[in-house]
């Protein structure tokens, strides 16, 4: 089971929504126990507009429902803007599973939303030339991402460009100007680490694992099959067989 903790409605209830695209059975729950009958779990803890403490304890609690109801991983959904509890939440989070680093990628840029030199853009434009900076509870008065997460000291957070990125501890977020980086920052992702961002940023790592897993089945069936064909250096005909339809399949497949 895939865990997912959002800290509003619409966050959990649009990675559930893209859970269902790529054939998961998915939940989105607002309180009570997490019960890991199916695929794909969406906890809102509603806290995008609670203190900081109060958010950092609620996170961090759904964190461990989710780990006891058995999810394999949890991922860490944030306002693409940065709005909320941000930090403090993905600290918490960190903190319950006991993870060494988290990535964090809240860029979306099929809508126009990118990081690049450590500013904040949508569409061409620096978030606080556009509507974001009158944002009722979150106005945007700076494009500097660290300010935005409202980073009031050195070493709480780095922010990299994927050609500069080396593991670490701590939290790093990831510069993005395309939808192919967010695609490549998915490829980071470890056992060690706590994922955490946009809704591109968790498609793109399902679609990494989807891609990992069909690569996994197509060479087990290769070694137990066709054990031969590991050896040879011929080139004839192949069988593909696959449990998914979906474009990410057929796209590993040619």
């Amino acid at each position: 089971m895939i865990g997912v903790i959002a800290d509003d409605l619409t966050g959990a209830a649009e990675l559930g929504g893209i859970g269902l695209r790529h054939g998961l059975k998915a939940e989105v729950i607002l309180q009570g126990e997490c019960i890991g009958d199916t695929d794909l779990l969406c906890v809102d803890t509603d806290t995008r507009s609670c203190p900081a403490k109060e958010a950092a304890w609620r996170a961090a609690a759904a964190a461990r429902r989710l780990r006891k109801a058995g999810a394999a991983w949890i991922y860490k959904k944030v306002d693409s803007v940065l709005r909320g509890n941000v930090l403090a939440e993905v600290s918490a989070i960190r903190e319950a599973l006991g993870v060494r680093s988290a990535l964090l990628v809240p860029a979306n840029p099929r809508f126009g939303r990118v990081i690049r030199d450590g500013r904040y853009f949508v569409k061409g434009k620096l978030i606080h030339q556009t509507d974001f900076a009158r944002d009722p509870e979150y106005p945007r008065r700076s494009p500097d991402v660290l300010k935005m997460l409202g980073v009031t000291k050195a070493g709480g957070v780095s922010v990299t460009r994927l050609s500069n990125y080396r593991p670490t501890s701590g939290i790093v977020l990831g510069e993005v100007s395309s939808s192919a980086d967010v695609q490549k920052w998915a490829s980071q992702r470890s056992e060690d680490m706590l994922l955490a961002g946009g809704a591109e940023f968790f498609e793109a790592v399902l679609q990494a694992m989807e891609l990992n897993l069909v690569a996994a089945d197509v060479r087990r069936l290769q070694s137990l099959c066709f054990p031969k064909l590991e050896k040879s250096s011929a080139r004839g005909r192949e069988l593909f067989i696959c449990g998914s339809t979906s474009d990410y399949t057929l796209q590993f497949v040619n």
